[in-house]
């Protein structure tokens, strides 16, 4: 009978449902007797799990993303297209029909049935990575045909053999292979790769009462903080999906993702934006993750508890003696990026031994050596930044070429930072002298590899004083439209107050010395920054001049792409337009860290395209 089913004549549904309906007429797969509890998949993990992530509602997912109003505009684009006449994408369509096959519905459905409990994947680490998943469900027919379906799969898999099946404590454990098990608990589904695991969940199954994760201290002060977290960046339009908590703390002594845990970063840049999170990770005892979702964002976020004690080396992002705030995000047209931060750049700077690898601290070494030199001796970390307070502002924008020559091949977007002097009047001085002689040293340096110099000027516009530096182009690169990159510069430095900026170009300094007024006075039913609790640190990637950024430079990256992959034009160019494609169903990507009432919050939220 079993060669019969197996002929190529049969497909992959076709086999596996009349596999499952022979089964179960003759009684073979019949469900084990249990007494059916009511517990939480928590009530059922032993202590010991280390790390847990439930999906009360995975049919509900599916259906959110089904329904998804991009989903169309997915469906249509060639890569998906050609996907589907991929063998792989075939072989994965009769896994589909064979289900459906087997739970005797479509997928949709007999998913949103099949996991109406709720789905729970658990991590222990006390015998070995060990790893289960528990599959709830109102309907224990469901369960059972979704068991006999993954039996089936074995056993097809297996060209007959029959899979082995041993009992424990009056219940049936199914071997898949030699590492996973498969017992059906009533209106729980249980598959697991580590034995003693899987005997310690039915062991709490069959025996209430035992020490189990529910009443692990660390999971319960993860509860804690998930019922009385900040509202998540998604707000109430995306609702949670899923839940994780992380034991720290076994973790680390089970040495997990090492990397994570070095004292030193190995990233300069990483450091400055992350340093703060990862310190309070290296030390916390446990975290709360929440991912949201709904058909216009999707949301992460993450809490731990933090202790000012956990902060040194890295006092430079949390502040002294009250946690610092990030200033509000820069809002200017065209905006490509900001980024906002509380950050004591100096002493991050002169502490690099304490925070950074060898390497690292090595490469600021050599770094912080070429400044002195080109500081006219002044100490790039306590004289220039040291002059500075604690906010830190980045800006990026899309430039307008449009009516501007010479224009450069390659267009890249202009940025700026923007700090806060301390004493304005002693430092505007010596920035201006330092910007000047930098100038200088880009027209010597620049002068032996044939650029045009830049010409330096000074004007005093808007309440603010402006120092820039504009490239002379050569005769004939004056009408040039496909000019060097280096016409994508225009240095400038502006004072008003007691803010300093630092622009890469003329055009993008005055638009933030006047962007103060801008905002006062935009006009009713424009968008705005959202009104947020204050952070720590706030960016903000906006899609849309990214993508202009992208389409502008279409044919550098096509060139670009065939130089690094090796791929033929017609190859690079739908690469490259698939990226466009793809950034086009994005808005907005936001990114949060605050530091709180003794807890730590970072939040990530990408949001959609209507």
């Amino acid at each position: 009978m079993l060669q019969q089913l197996s002929t190529e004549r049969m497909g992959l549904s076709t086999r596996i449902g009349l596999f499952c309906g022979l089964m179960l007429s003759c009684g073979l797969l019949r469900a084990d007797d249990g007494v059916q509890q009511d517990r939480s998949a928590p009530e059922l993990l032993p202590e010991s799990v280390v790390a847990v992530a439930e999906i009360p509602k995975l049919g509900a997912i599916a259906d959110t993303l089904w329904d998804h109003p991009l989903r169309q505009r997915l469906l249509e684009l060639p890569v998906y297209k050609a996907t589907l006449q991929s063998k792989d994408f075939k072989q994965f369509q009769q896994g589909v029909n064979a289900f459906e096959s087997a739970m005797g519905e479509p997928w949709l459905p007999a998913l949103t049935r099949l996991t109406d409990g709720g789905v729970t994947l658990a991590l222990s680490v006390s015998q070995g990575p060990g790893i289960t998943v528990l599959i709830r469900s109102s309907d224990q027919n469901a369960l059972e045909k979704f068991r006999d379906f993954i039996l089936a799969i074995r056993l097809l898999s297996g060209k007959g053999k029959l899979v082995q099946q041993a009992e424990y404590r009056g219940l049936t454990a199914h071997a898949l292979n030699d590492d996973a098990k498969m017992v059906l608990l009533d209106h729980y589904l249980l598959l697991t790769n580590q034995s003693e695991l899987g005997k310690a969940i039915v062991d709490r199954y069959l025996d209430p009462g035992q020490s189990t994760l529910q009443t692990n201290e660390r999971y319960q002060q993860t509860l804690a903080m998930r019922n009385s977290t900040h509202p998540a960046l998604a707000g109430e339009e995306s609702p949670r999906v899923a839940t994780a908590f992380l034991d720290l703390q076994s973790l680390r002594q089970a040495g997990v993702a090492k990397e994570v845990y070095h004292e030193r970063s190995g990233n300069y840049f990483g450091e400055l934006l992350l340093g703060g999170l990862l310190t309070t990770v290296r030390h916390a005892p446990c975290a709360d993750v929440q991912l949201q979702l709904s058909s216009s964002a999707v949301g992460l976020h993450l809490a731990t508890e933090h202790q000012r004690g956990w902060e040194p080396p890295r006092e430079y992002t949390f502040g002294a003696p009250e946690l610092g705030v990030a200033p509000p995000l820069l809002t200017i047209p065209n905006r490509l990026f900001a980024l906002s931060a509380h950050r004591d750049l100096s002493q991050m700077w002169l502490r690099a031994g304490e925070l950074l690898t060898e390497n690292a601290e090595e490469q600021l070494a050599q770094a912080d050596t070429q400044l002195v030199t080109l500081l006219s001796g002044h100490d790039f970390g306590e004289d220039i930044l040291g002059s500075f307070g604690s906010d830190v502002r980045i800006v990026a924008q899309v430039q307008d070429f449009a009516d501007r020559l010479p224009r450069p091949a390659i267009q890249l977007p202009s940025f700026a930072f923007e700090f806060q002097m301390k004493d304005a009047s002693e430092s505007q001085t010596e920035l201006r002298r330092i910007f000047q002689s930098f100038i200088g040293f880009i027209n010597v340096t620049g002068a032996t590899n044939g650029m045009p110099p830049f010409d330096l000027g000074m004007e005093a516009a808007d309440g603010a004083q402006y120092y820039t530096a504009t490239y002379v182009p050569n005769r004939d690169q004056q009408k040039n439209a496909a000019a060097p990159i280096n016409f994508n510069f225009s240095p400038t430095i502006a004072f008003v107050n007691d803010r300093f900026i630092v622009s890469s170009t003329t055009a993008l300094a005055r638009e933030l010395v006047q962007s103060p007024t801008k905002i006062e006075s935009q006009p009713a039913g424009e968008e705005t920054e959202p009104a947020t609790h204050p952070v720590n640190t706030s960016a903000v990637l906006d899609a849309e001049p990214l993508r202009s950024i992208l389409q502008l430079n279409k044919s550098h990256l096509i060139a670009n792409n065939m130089l690094e992959q090796g791929h033929t034009q017609e190859e690079a160019a739908a690469e490259i337009g698939l990226l466009l494609e793809l950034v086009e169903y994005l808005r907005q990507a936001d990114l949060r860290l605050d530091f709180n009432d003794g807890r730590m919050e970072f939040d990530f939220e990408l949001k959609l395209a209507k």
